[in-house]
């Protein structure tokens, strides 16, 4: 290998590889003029490029030298081991690329016009082109050239034209391994090509976004406004119309602006929701969550009513303070402090409330959709009829079945079939029957309205069943238990909890002749399932023994710290089962030891045969009752 040095006339300095020092007889080394000759000479003394030139430079960087022929302007170039590349005569002056794989030579001829060459010498592109771009060139591998009328086209690392000049600006994006161009015309409308010319969307839009490519790409027309696109066998097509400011793909829908007003579209461009709301939300598939009247504050909606769309129409209205996405095709919405529960308006064409607690609308059973199958076991079956009425006895009945994060198996089953019991087999008129099925917070308070109402009215002559069937729930700290309503947190029991021990106190202040509940819960934070709820410690828990006061006997499906099961073949919890199955085979003339016995043997019995685990159902009579509670009966 040679090691070049460069000369003038005077004196000596070594430049480039490995350069020495030899027999000093030359000066001003790299070329300053001044009617002084330069050349190259190796580090034997003998001349690589001879003493002749106006000038001559040793590029460090590009372990190259230049030297130029003033006369005609031209520039010759050698490498590191003194081989010309390019002698003088043919190119005007030289930058070298430094890319990723090798360095590329671009050159400047004597007219102007660029070309590309490898450092051998070799001609990738010759001097036809007015510019040229290499941005690309290291992760596309290609080059920007531009011709005289000031258009750009591509060429491959070879010199291949892959696209011909038809545009006056490229953008390259390696998005998602989809190597795509956007390029611009020159009445400046934008399309995107591939990477081999392909036309994929036609230059006819001011602005394209390409961040959901290869699915959709976000365009905005020569209005100014904005619609979707969507690839559709890899041809873009309009998918959601040109009429919008703004466009936004989600996992699961498409959000529409216009200006602040929001809508909403599927992933496959039908229309959820029209552009008119404050904001949108995923309900469940084909389903809106839409706000009107509110506003965004730290990325929050503050106020305004929500509601839900299907197929651009408002088919839930916006009347509601909150509300939640649909889970099991049932979604929980709140208004004025009441919660209820709404079916998905798709799969139930009639669009009826699920639940509706509020004093002023009383539900009717039947009205709740239960996710389990119907009563259909023996004891639904041949219910006794009572031969008289008893007109005096009231029956208020909790049925909690649809809690949002753990449903309550067979709930809705017990209350409908104990309601039915209640009217046929005990004598209760039907207007003394109030069903609460999905029991909010409000609703429970409604029922222990009622039941004062009723005691003051009939002056202690009125007698009260209270049946509930739903979650128990502890409080960890202070071990009390509470009925959890349907819209109650378990994670702040003793907030939205109805606490048992105000529920006795409140009961045992009213004048009445007898008050019996019954309930088919454990208060342990079990499910009938043998599961912890979800917002439970994981623990089961023991809760305090709540006494009963005046003339109140209560009836518990399971003990202290264990669980209230449920018997899957007869759609029934274990406890309620078998309270029916009582009353079905006695005809209702049963005293309350007798159904306790009763009960207390068979769900003992059948908890450990069915479910492996001990359920023993407790009784609680009031103090100043003692024994003399045996021998009431319910009718």
């Amino acid at each position: 290998m040679r090691k070049i040095v460069i000369f003038c006339l005077f004196s000596i300095i070594g430049i480039g590889a490995d350069a020495q020092i030899v027999k000093a007889k030359y000066d001003y080394p790299n070329g300053i003029g001044g009617g002084i000759k330069f050349g190259f000479v190796d580090a034997n003394g003998k001349w690589v490029v001879p003493m002749q030139y106006q000038y001559a430079y040793w590029y460090e960087d590009w372990e190259m030298g230049s030297f130029r022929n003033e006369e005609n302007g031209s520039e010759g170039l050698l490498n590191k081991w003194g081989d010309i590349i390019f002698p003088i005569g043919k190119y005007k002056s030289y930058y070298v690329h430094k890319m990723s794989d090798s360095n590329l030579i671009e050159m400047k001829g004597l007219d102007g016009k660029v070309g590309l060459a490898k450092d051998n010498g070799e001609i990738i592109i010759p001097c036809v082109f007015k510019d040229l771009n290499m941005s690309y060139y290291n992760e596309y591998g290609v080059i920007q050239v531009q011709n005289d009328k000031d258009m750009w086209g591509v060429v491959s690392n070879t010199g291949k034209q892959l696209i011909p000049f038809e545009w006056t600006q490229y953008n390259f994006y390696y998005y998602k391994k989809h190597k795509i161009i956007e390029v611009k015309n020159k009445e400046g409308f934008v399309g995107i090509i591939s990477s081999t010319g392909k036309i994929l969307i036609p230059c006819m839009y001011k602005e394209l976004g390409i961040y959901n490519y290869p699915n959709y790409v976000e365009a905005t027309d020569i209005n100014g406004k904005v619609g979707l696109l969507k690839n559709v066998n890899n041809k873009f097509e309009v998918m959601i119309p040109f009429d919008f400011t703004d466009t936004s793909v989600r996992d699961k829908y498409i959000e529409v602006s216009k200006n602040e007003n929001k809508g909403m579209y599927t992933l496959d461009g039908k229309l959820i929701a029209k552009c008119e709301y404050e904001c949108v939300k995923y309900a469940t598939d084909n389903i809106a969550i839409v706000n009107k009247g509110g506003h965004e504050e730290n990325h929050k909606m503050i106020g305004g009513k929500w509601g839900y769309c299907v197929n651009g129409e408002e088919i839930i209205p916006c009347v509601y303070d909150e509300v939640s996405e649909f889970k099991n095709d049932v979604a929980t919405v709140k208004r004025d402090g009441e919660v209820k529960l709404v079916k998905n308006p798709l799969k139930d064409a009639t669009h009826i409330k699920i639940a509706d607690n509020s004093p002023s609308n009383k539900k009717k059973m039947g009205t709740v959709v239960s996710r389990y199958p119907a009563p259909n076991s023996d004891v639904d079956k041949d219910i006794p009829v009572a031969k008289k009425q008893n007109g005096n006895t009231f029956a208020f009945i909790v049925a909690n079945e649809n809690y949002p994060d753990a449903p309550v198996p067979y709930s809705l089953n017990d209350g409908r079939m104990f309601a039915e019991y209640c009217q046929k087999t005990l004598g209760l008129p039907k207007k003394n029957i109030n069903l609460y099925e999905d029991a909010t917070f409000g609703g429970i308070i409604t029922a222990v309205e009622k039941m004062k109402q009723i005691a003051d009215a009939y002056d202690g002559e009125a007698s009260v069943i209270f049946y509930y069937a739903g979650h128990g729930f502890p409080d960890e700290k202070q071990s009390n238990a509470y009925l959890l309503p349907i819209d109650g947190n378990a994670s702040d029991i003793t907030t939205t909890g109805y606490s048992l021990a105000k529920f006795y106190k409140e009961l045992s202040e009213m004048k009445l002749k007898s008050a019996v509940v019954f309930l088919d819960a454990c208060f342990s934070g079990a499910k009938r399932e043998d599961e912890m709820l979800a917002s439970s410690r994981g623990v089961a828990i023991k809760v305090k023994d709540e006494t009963p006061q005046g003339n109140m006997v209560v009836f518990s499906a399971a003990t202290g710290d264990e669980t209230a099961h449920q018997m899957e073949e007869k759609g029934h919890g274990l406890f309620t089962y078998f309270l029916l199955k009582e009353l079905q085979q006695t005809n209702g003339d049963v005293s309350l030891g007798e159904l306790t016995d009763f009960v207390s043997k068979q769900v003992k019995r059948q908890s450990v045969v069915i479910n492996n685990k001990k359920q023993t159902p407790t009784v609680v009579p009031a103090v100043g009752m003692k024994e003399n509670w045996r021998n009431l009966k319910l009718k």
